[in-house]
């Protein structure tokens, strides 16, 4: 650990000594994909197939929809129209993903699993955004992600205050409604708390949220590999700052075509005891099937500030925003003291639904949060000792557990509005 240490801070040395035209150049790369060697080593064709490919593939409708934020970051969003007909009101409901995912999250694990599908034969109009930075998201009014280090200089904290306001407004606006149904998943729940606390008028905009392993606190975190990559979350940001380093875990870098193959070949034994590793995730609760598609869409981009972020929420144990510095926190917040999100400022009707065995969003860190809900639904603890923080959305028994719950949801705010 010592020598470690020596070396880091070494480079931290190395590091605050370079030019700082040389800090500004941006360092990111990404291998084109080979579609035809993927098939001829026998990738299951849904690993490879991307949103709009695979909702053709198993016959449902989209639309691809842009939306740009209020600080110029431009998100893709898609819709899946409700499959019924004969109703006159399909209420909107809105999914965002978590940290290293996508839109796809919500498809990948096919028609008859996919809660985005689910939903849309239950008679919701399905929106699905992509958060900025993603493979979907990698764009700007002005700034180019692949030569303009600016672009990279955001965490969940612009994602809950600039992109979900930002998609709320445009799918409200398309549809007409003045309310809509939220559903997040990991980071997507950490959005909603942001926005809803920073930007308290947006809860008059939610029938109801749905927050799948929520997080907030991270307190009583489980992980081990997390904790002790948080340590160094301050060291590591700077020597990202310092090469240029604003993109990481992006889709066609060299880690996700390593990771990839080995989950078509071994995906419980390599791509669950990773997840095992880091969530807690049991194996073979989340079927091979699903697990060697899910990590051709897992690992497609997020920035070094976000993870930073993370790392500064376990390490102080408070759910606060980015710590800028003294000087950068007076610039941005007024206040040299980096301030907490006032999740009391969250009045929207709020389901959460957490599991025993997650070890990203622990059961004591979603009391801390309960706790300050002052319209808090019910905290829902899946009945599954196993169940774990991917479990939500890709589990074996996902639709009796966790999706049925969703859907009584839905639908008792839904007959209370109509």
């Amino acid at each position: 650990m010592k020598k470690i240490l020596f070396i880091m801070f070494y480079l931290q040395d190395l590091c605050d000594s370079l030019p700082l035209a040389q800090k500004q150049k941006v360092l990111t790369y990404s291998i084109p994909e080979n579609r035809s060697l993927k098939k001829l080593l026998g990738y299951n064709e849904d690993t490879y197939l991307n949103f709009t490919e695979l909702t053709t593939k198993y016959n449902y409708t989209y639309e691809e929809h842009t939306v740009i934020t209020e600080d110029g970051y431009i998100l893709t969003v898609y819709r899946i129209p409700s499959t019924c007909k004969g109703i006159s009101i399909y209420l909107p409901v809105v999914l965002v993903h978590g940290l290293y995912d996508s839109s796809d999250a919500w498809i990948l694990s096919g028609p008859k699993d996919g809660l985005a599908y689910i939903l849309a034969d239950n008679c919701y109009d399905v929106w699905i955004p992509n958060t900025r930075g993603n493979r979907y998201s990698r764009k700007h009014i002005f700034l180019d992600p692949d030569k303009d280090i600016e672009y990279w200089n955001f965490s969940f904290d612009e994602q809950g205050n600039y992109d979900v306001p930002a998609v709320i407004d445009y799918v409200l606006n398309v549809t007409s409604e003045s309310k809509l149904f939220y559903i997040g998943h990991s980071q997507g729940t950490t959005d909603f708390f942001i926005m809803a606390s920073l930007r308290p008028e947006y809860n008059s905009k939610i029938y109801l949220s749905v927050q799948l392993a929520p997080i907030a606190w991270f307190k009583y975190i489980n992980s081990p590999i997390l904790k002790f990559i948080a340590q160094f979350s301050p060291i590591l940001k700077s020597y990202f700052d310092a090469f240029g380093v604003g993109e990481l875990l992006a889709r066609g870098q060299l880690i996700h075509i390593i990771v990839e193959y080995l989950c078509q070949i071994a995906p419980q034994e390599v791509c669950g005891t990773a997840l095992g590793l880091t969530t807690g995730l049991v194996k073979d609760s989340i079927r091979s099937s699903t697990l060697s598609v899910a990590f051709g869409h897992l690992l497609v981009g997020v920035s070094a500030k976000t993870l930073a972020h993370f790392g500064q929420l376990i390490l102080s144990k408070k759910f606060e925003r980015y710590n800028e510095g003294k000087i950068g926190n007076l610039k941005r917040y007024g206040t040299e003291k980096t301030p907490e999100y006032n999740v009391t400022n969250i009045s929207s009707p709020v389901l959460l639904i957490c599991s025993q065995n997650d070890w990203v969003s622990s059961l004591k860190d979603a009391n801390e949060l309960s706790s300050r809900l002052s319209n808090l639904v019910e905290a829902y603890i899946v009945p599954n000792i196993y169940w774990s923080h991917n479990n939500h959305l890709w589990g074996k028994d996902a639709q009796k557990l966790v999706f049925k719950k969703i859907l009584d949801y839905l639908h008792r705010y839904s007959n209370n509005e109509n």
